[in-house]
């Protein structure tokens, strides 16, 4: 089932990117503020990254769980707060989120403040709903500690420790319990969530190492197969994931348990779920859990129908988007449209005359954005075309739609907001009109700057924002 939506806009902006005050964003006062004022724009969804628990790299694609809250998104003044206890003031004011240095300033908050909370009827009800996956990914992060945060495939201790595996049960409670009331807060002033989930999990997560037989693994757990994606036009060389690959004939034999319990939890955390990477429920990139290069792979068939039949079954008012972006078979629209998902197009490598031409005609089905996480900023697109370029988008823009704009970046962005497609999202670089040095990740590589952008102060983007209603006014998506 699409999203029931015509002629929307919404803004991409993670939520490790809002200000914050320990150096990454979070769920404190900023992110309430910025949820103020996003919706004055008009706009009608905020489009956040994965807020599972991110490990090596901080990529929010390759976590702990697919169904747990990372700590490091707890704002510990609303805790502190909420709990009565005395709070020293803290401003880290950076544009380059600290994973590693918040992770550890704020596990000291956490424990203090878990040494004075009192379970109550709230705390106890989150227990017995989350009980599915709970109980396990305590159970995994408990075990991560004993063994100094290796990967589960070398651990030495089996034994997780219970005051450990009661922390971990705290810190998903008080994640919970923040993350919905800023999602009621934004939904209250008019604004969707649309949330975003990986297709595969992270070889070393709560998941995996539980539920082994989902997975093709071999006796000790390492991966014989691992997922990727051959070259393409993000990268030439392709893509090594590294992504154990699903046993979809034991999930069919479940029914597809595992994955209706995920859609469902992430259901109930974000209005609307984006799923990444949807040309694998048709065919899926398989590589040797040996092989150092993604070129080394073979298509395989998914399963397809089987699955969407599953869930549209078994999850009542389940809204999806899904990422149909790269090397694609006919099949694989095919899959979207039996179901009328609504699929992705990305303006930015549209900007020839003949696709400038054929927008005027896009499928209303579409979430359109000038680029995603993986894209290079406008500014910095900008910055790489010459004169002879801009001078055709300029003129085969204003032939096409009659828009001008002084600011390249502007004109892109005015103009992906009146194509024909019901939803169109911008990234909030964008609508600042930033360049590649804020680019959230580039494909193909691991570490450092990949996630770390972040606004210094909320301040820095209100320009952007007021350009960005002033769009959302002239393209008729109010």
């Amino acid at each position: 089932m699409s999203i029931n939506t015509e002629r929307k806009a919404g803004l991409l902006l993670a939520v490790s990117s809002l200000p914050g005050s320990f150096g990454v964003g979070d769920f404190g006062q900023d992110a309430f503020n910025f949820v103020e004022l996003l919706s004055k724009t008009n706009a009608k969804y905020w489009q956040i990254l994965p807020l599972n628990p991110v490990g090596y790299g901080n990529s929010p694609y390759q976590t702990f769980s697919s169904f747990a809250g990372d700590e490091i998104y707890i704002s510990i003044e609303k805790l502190y707060e909420a709990l009565g206890l005395p709070l020293t003031p803290q401003k880290v004011v950076n544009n380059s989120a600290t994973y590693d240095s918040a992770r550890h300033a704020k596990d000291k908050y956490l424990r203090r403040a878990y040494d004075s909370f009192e379970k109550d009827k709230d705390y106890k009800a989150f227990l017995k709903e989350a009980a599915h996956w709970l109980k396990e990914y305590a159970e995994f992060m408990a075990l991560r500690k004993a063994n100094n945060n290796t990967a589960w495939t070398d651990w030495t201790i089996h034994k997780a420790d219970k005051k450990e595996v009661e922390y971990q049960y705290f810190l998903q409670y008080v994640f919970a319990k923040q993350w919905f009331e800023l999602k009621s807060y934004a939904n209250n002033l008019g604004l969707k969530i649309m949330g975003d989930i990986p297709i595969y999990l992270g070889h070393d997560s709560a998941e995996v190492y539980f539920k082994r037989e989902l997975f093709h693994l071999d006796k000790d757990g390492r991966p014989t197969l691992v997922a990727g994606v051959p070259p393409d036009y993000f990268s030439d060389e392709g893509q090594l994931w590294g992504n154990p690959i699903y046993n979809w004939e034991v999930h069919k034999d479940t029914k597809y348990d595992f994955w209706v319990e995920r859609l469902e939890w992430n259901q109930k955390l974000f209005d609307t779920i984006r799923i990444d990477h949807f040309r694998a429920f048709d065919t899926y990139w398989v590589i040797p859990g040996s092989a150092t290069t993604a070129r080394d792979g073979e298509w395989r068939i998914g399963p397809r129908n089987d699955f969407f039949d599953a869930m549209y079954a078994r999850i009542e008012n389940l809204e999806l988007v899904v990422e149909d972006l790269g090397d694609l078979r006919p099949e694989v629209l095919e899959l979207r449209d039996d179901f009328g998902l609504m699929g992705m197009q990305i303006i930015q490598f549209q900007l020839k005359t003949d696709e400038i031409e054929r927008d005027k005609n896009m499928d209303k089905n579409i979430l359109a954005y000038t680029g995603t996480h993986d894209n290079q900023p406008l500014g910095g697109w900008v910055k790489d075309n010459g004169f002879k370029k801009k001078f055709q988008v300029r003129r085969d823009i204003k032939k096409a739609t009659g828009i001008k704009e002084k600011n390249m970046v502007d004109l892109i962005n005015h103009y992906a907001l009146s194509v024909n497609a019901n939803l169109v999202i911008l990234p909030a670089q964008d609508i600042m009109r930033l360049g590649d040095d804020t680019q959230m990740n580039r494909p193909g590589t691991v570490g450092s700057p990949n996630w770390e952008w972040k606004l210094k102060y909320l301040e820095d983007i209100k320009a952007g924002l007021k350009r960005f209603e002033t769009w959302i006014e002239k393209t008729n998506r109010i």
